[in-house]
């Protein structure tokens, strides 16, 4: 059974990925090690990977890039999965003040959803670039 949240997600997010060239690979509700629910989606395109996922434990909905060799696991357990904006340059100001205007970025949106894919366009030809410099492009 698939959750609301994939639903949502497919609603709110998935249109721009399918402009992007992106289509749903897998989706994955099962729950993680400890039993806490966690959701994600997994998107793949002609030469990359995106999961959206809802993770419970850290109350955190997010975005990751990968090259489209990474398996679909849960990115912060795997190593080829990367934050959208980890290819991004960073304002010069220390990480606390980084992770603050983030937070306050979050908060005014009325949905997460809204916020997570405005944080896609704004990153995504970044990480794009980068997967592919970090991982080639596929053959």
């Amino acid at each position: 059974m698939t959750s609301d949240f994939v639903a949502d997600v497919e609603s709110k997010i998935g249109p721009l990925l399918e402009k992007m060239g992106f289509a749903v690979d897998e989706i994955d509700d099962s729950p993680d090690k400890g039993g806490l629910e966690r959701n994600i989606v997994y998107y793949r395109s002609c030469d990359c990977k995106l999961q959206v996922y809802y993770y419970r434990r850290e109350g955190e909905i997010n975005c990751m890039i990968a090259p489209l060799d990474a398996s679909n696991e849960f990115g912060l357990d795997s190593k080829k999965w990367y934050f959208i904006s980890h290819f991004s340059k960073r304002p010069d100001i220390p990480p606390k003040e980084r992770l603050k205007l983030a937070i306050a970025e979050m908060q005014s949106y009325d949905n997460k959803l809204d916020w997570l894919r405005d944080r896609i366009t704004k990153h995504y030809e970044a990480a794009h670039a980068g997967i592919l410099e970090k991982y080639g492009s596929p053959e």
